[in-house]
């Protein structure tokens, strides 16, 4: 219990700490948005990562990717993320993911599940299971971060990584 308590007096102690650098530093949004498209866009190659395209029922499913999360968050400042696995049942993992905006005080966390079974309902291998962790982590973690910075600060950048990932700069026409 003292060594419980000891651990929570630090980790108070480290947001305190944080939040007060965030408050002496705050973000700016434009800087914001120029961080953020030159590292989504430093070629097409990393353009390619910003975005996801997922087939399901015949209809495609897109949107940004836990790569877009990270530079997001990166250039967004003044923010704790992160995910974790916090249950792997019989059929199912578990991850949560958890954003905190020091400036705003603004936090959430998301939970993810992901089917850790085959379709005739043998379990997956350990490896499996671990990868299927890491994916589940990974999106908990992208939509957690999504909760906390508004995708509205992101669709031009979002859309000029689309362009750039497909060939396009802005500067050449589309014929």
């Amino acid at each position: 219990v003292a060594g419980a308590t000891a651990l929570m007096a630090i980790n108070k102690s480290e947001i305190d700490i944080q939040i007060a650098t965030a408050k002496r530093y705050p973000r700016s949004i434009t800087e914001f948005r120029r961080r953020t498209e030159e590292m989504a866009c430093l070629d097409p190659q990393t353009a390619a990562t910003m975005f996801y395209v997922l087939n399901r029922d015949g209809k495609n499913i897109e949107g940004p990717s836990i790569r877009m999360a990270e530079v997001a968050a990166t250039a967004f400042k003044n923010l704790r993320y992160g995910s974790r696995i916090i249950e792997i049942g019989d059929t199912m993992v578990v991850a949560q993911g958890f954003c905190m905006d020091l400036e705003s005080n603004n936090a959430t966390q998301i939970e993810v599940r992901r089917r850790i079974t085959k379709r005739d309902g043998k379990r997956y291998s350990d490896d499996m299971i671990v990868v299927t962790g890491n994916a589940a982590c990974a999106i908990a973690l992208r939509n957690a971060v999504f909760k906390i910075i508004p995708l509205s600060l992101l669709k031009p950048v979002y859309q000029k990584a689309k362009q750039l990932a497909a060939g396009i700069d802005g500067t050449k026409s589309i014929t």
